[in-house]
């Protein structure tokens, strides 16, 4: 899926042409565009963001392929043993993700993940739609949701295998979007923990040396 022979091939594919068209980006008043993964990773790391829900949309390509690029370029296979699946019970392991809203909302969700809550406990309307290979789709009353594992690994150094993870969200009346990056560990509760920040460039708490 993310057209690699070999763990080798991830530099030329981080400069290879990604999405259907260039994206636009601001920070203040500058504004930019990127053409693929290398420059889009270097634009938000320094604080550039999509400045229109149009652009928004369009960067979800990006989202998509160029932060699992970067961060497997630093992974190494797990030793211990396991491997998640997404099912039915998954919103119920997983942690608060794709809140919309008031910045009070968006607070909300992090002191709840904070707390250890669960998607599930946060948004009680959530329920699962579909369940596919390595893939979910989920709604609530306001928005439908799009969870797939891009890749698997220890993407920390703990010996632990990980989940990375691209999620979205649609409004259903209008035009909301929204997608976001995460890398994931599994809990001896049985839980997932969110091992990247909550925002772009989605940096990884706890990185492996290189």
């Amino acid at each position: 899926m993310l057209n690699l022979r070999s763990m080798d091939d991830i530099p030329k594919r981080l400069r290879e042409p990604e999405g259907s068209a260039p994206l636009g980006l601001a920070k203040g008043e500058e504004s930019l565009k990127v053409v693929n993964c290398e420059e889009y990773l270097k634009a938000v790391s320094a604080g550039f963001y999509p400045p229109t829900n149009y652009d928004n949309k369009m960067s979800a390509e990006f989202v998509h392929d160029c932060f699992v690029l970067r961060d497997l370029q630093h992974a190494r296979a797990a030793t211990a043993s396991g491997s998640y699946r997404l099912t039915k019970d998954s919103l119920s392991q997983l942690p608060p993700m794709l809140v919309r809203g008031a910045r009070e909302v968006t607070d909300a969700a992090e002191q709840a993940e904070k707390r250890g809550e669960s998607w599930k406990q946060f948004d009680p309307t959530l329920k699962v739609t579909r369940i596919d290979v390595d893939s979910l789709n989920a709604e609530d009353d306001d928005s439908a949701y799009f969870l797939t594992i891009r890749a698997r690994g220890d993407f920390t150094g703990d010996g632990v295998e990980q989940i990375a993870v691209f999620a979205s969200a649609n409004g259903k009346r209008g035009s909301w979007f929204h997608a976001e990056y995460l890398i994931l560990s599994p809990t001896s509760h049985g839980t997932l923990v969110r091992r990247t920040d909550r925002r772009a460039p989605y940096d990884i708490k706890a990185r492996i040396p290189d």
